[in-house]
């Protein structure tokens, strides 16, 4: 097994491809607002249908981290369909995460290369599937990153090295601002460890080169990141959880648990893979250690130990940006692992990590596989919706279900409402041109695309905007503020309990009186009411 662990390694990344490729849809939270951002972003500045977009949508003129995933979606829903871009993105993010991955590990040590079969409960986490692409794609890049660095450190004299990794890093950057934070206090440590004989005696000329070589490499990075806290600010909203709470739920690889209540036992299994790893670690002491490999062992311990402690302090957003406890909870495991790269390992112990990292991988699959096939069909009759709406439309699109409920009263998603923003395919595609009022990424100014000054649906009904179920609200009110009708009005998933708030009940009188439903999908999945 240990001999052909490479050949075993493409098979599960085959197997982890399977569950985005064998769907048409694979649904996430954030997914189809991305795509439909990034449709509109290309659009705007290619001239298709620019003065229809221009009354609704401004383009923020600054470049900012998140802003990696919408160019790579924009520029491809150019060339195909918007399902197939997202899709695209989804399978360029599972490519660049796992080889990423085993490519930093070996870099750690190329004798245990094995460490990189557990990458499943690390891949398809809870960040991912509520559709924190350039998050989930930023930590791919941090292991390119880091393994560059661990490869070349001593060759960063030379200024092609040097500028390599600079653009790595600022690759990273433009994806997401956490994990190139990560990465480049993951470089100082190491850095420190391996010259901290510059500070005793102090020997300033030297140590003054090697900071300001390193300072060099950083400062585009750090200036992308220092630009963006200046706009966003540091506003944290408290966490909700109790630390004992947030150690319970970690304990049991919660972020790893991203559709269904039963992905809790290959989770569990992988803790307690992890931990009796580190029971052989702690045991054989230091027999296990590879004495050329120490200090990297360190800096990963410290970043165990950094990522847990910000986890367990950490509140539920900073700077606007929200669920940070599920970014940073896989994050101690993950490092933990890549710790044990800097251990010697036996063949047999290979054998088993393999064997069980093989076995949790499946299990994920076979719970998950039946429930994202069903999310596949339900987002495929919900598209049917855009043979009723007409190009050049402004739309009020409603949710009435997160999480999908089911006939038997089960629902698709048990550990996120991963239909949350799904109806904003209906603006990808690329045939249409449609204004999505419930377009909550142009509310954000840190997003490519952001609403003109009093096209903010929330201003007046912040009601209608996700978050709230079911949805209440007056279209009039925003009508009336931006003189603009409102063509279509879209139900995602009505529910007939909705029926029990008054104000569903007025918005369902309001719309008799505007509009006529002219359509209502097999399953009732979607409704399209158009203007009278």
């Amino acid at each position: 097994m240990v001999r052909f662990e490479k050949y075993l390694f493409g098979v599960l990344v085959c197997f982890a491809l399977s569950i985005i490729i064998l769907p048409q849809y694979y649904i996430t939270g954030d997914g189809a607002s991305h795509a439909y951002n990034a449709k509109v972003l290309f659009d705007y500045v290619f001239g298709h249908e620019r003065d229809f977009y221009k009354a609704f949508y401004t383009i923020n003129r600054n470049l900012d981290p998140n802003w990696f995933g919408h160019l790579f979606v924009g520029f491809l829903t150019q060339l195909f369909p918007a399902w197939l871009a997202d899709k695209f993105f989804q399978i360029t993010y599972v490519l660049v995460f796992a080889f990423g991955f085993r490519f930093f590990i070996k870099a750690l040590h190329h004798e245990n290369t094995f460490l990189s079969f557990l990458f499943f409960p690390f891949l398809f986490t809870l960040a991912f599937q509520q559709g924190f692409y350039n998050y989930s794609l930023a930590l791919g890049f941090f292991f390119y990153t880091m393994g560059y660095y661990v490869n070349h450190r001593y060759q960063l004299e030379h200024p092609f090295k040097q500028l390599i990794l600079t653009a790595l890093l600022l690759l990273t950057a433009f994806s997401h601002g956490m994990p190139v934070l990560y990465a480049m206090l993951m470089i100082f440590l190491l850095w420190l460890s391996e010259h901290f004989q510059l500070f005793i005696p102090l020997d300033f000329r030297k140590l003054s080169v090697q900071l300001s070589r390193l300072l060099l490499v950083f400062i585009p990075s750090l200036l992308l990141i220092f630009l963006f806290m200046l706009k966003r600010g540091v506003g944290r909203e408290a966490h909700a959880w109790s630390i004992g709470k947030k150690l319970s739920a970690f304990f049991q690889f919660f972020a790893s648990q991203s559709t269904r209540h039963a992905e809790v036992f290959p989770a569990i299994a992988c803790s307690i893979l992890l931990l009796s790893f580190l029971l052989v670690l702690i045991f054989t002491r230091i027999k296990v250690n590879i004495p050329k490999k120490m200090k990297l062992g360190y800096v990963l311990l410290c970043m165990m130990l950094f990522t847990f402690i910000s986890y367990v302090t950490c509140p539920h957003s900073i700077g606007g940006a929200g669920s940070i406890d599920i970014r940073l909870a896989f994050l101690p495991p993950l490092f933990l692992l890549l710790y044990f790269a800097t251990k010697r390992w036996t063949d047999l112990t290979k054998m088993i990590f393999i064997g069980c990292s093989f076995f949790i991988s499946i299990v994920f699959l076979v719970i998950r596989f039946p429930y994202v096939m069903k999310a596949s069909k339900i987002g495929n009759e919900i598209m049917t919706a855009t043979d009723y709406i007409e190009d050049k439309s402004v739309i009020l699109n409603l949710h009435f279900d997160y999480w999908q409920k089911l006939p038997n009263g089960d629902s698709v998603f048990h550990k996120d409402g991963s239909f949350l923003h799904f109806s904003d395919f209906l603006g990808a595609e690329k045939n249409k041109h449609l204004i999505l009022l419930n377009n909550y990424e142009a509310e954000i100014n840190y997003f490519p695309v952001n609403w003109q000054p009093g096209k903010n649906p929330r201003e007046t009904v912040s009601g209608f905007i996700q978050g709230n179920l079911p949805p209440c609200g007056d279209y009039q009110l925003y009508e009336q503020k931006t003189k603009r009708r409102i063509d279509y009005i879209v139900f995602q998933q009505w529910r007939n309990d909705a029926m029990n708030y008054d104000c569903v009940k007025q918005l369902l009188k309001d719309m008799n009186e505007d509009f006529d439903k002219v359509y209502d999908s097999k399953h009732h999945y979607v409704m399209v009411f158009k203007r009278k």
